[in-house]
């Protein structure tokens, strides 16, 4: 299972969340909660000796909500989750995360949808 895989499964299992998290962009008419996310594939940590096999990435996980309370709880209950990963394998056999930390929540309204978004980027060392 590689990073994406696993982050997918890790936040399916917050209540509510469950087939809601989403690569990019989702569906035509999808209503909220639910959460799209984008994630590098990572560089390479190298030191002088070479490659070291530790890799660093970036993931940007929007949660969107209908109404800016319950943009909130799963803003909270993402992070929550999130944090978790640090020194675990994360869903089923998949990356050890080694080091983790995210940015403070940036939070918007989508005035033509009527949606209340958060957005956080999360860094990862696996």
């Amino acid at each position: 299972m590689n990073f994406e895989e696993a982050l997918v499964y890790e936040l399916e299992t917050i209540s509510g969340l469950t087939n809601r998290v989403f690569p990019q962009t989702t569906k035509e008419g999808t209503e909220p909660p639910f959460v799209v996310y984008t994630s590098s594939e990572g560089e390479e940590i190298m030191t002088l000796d070479g490659g070291t096999n530790i890799f660093e990435l970036t993931a940007e996980i929007n949660v969107v909500g209908k109404n800016y309370d319950e943009m909130k709880v799963y803003t909270k209950a993402v992070l929550d989750k999130a944090t978790s990963f640090y020194g675990r394998k994360i869903g089923i056999d998949g990356p050890n995360i080694l080091s983790l930390s995210y940015g403070e929540p940036v939070e918007s309204f989508d005035e033509s949808m009527e949606y209340h978004r958060s957005t956080v980027e999360l860094r990862v060392k696996l």
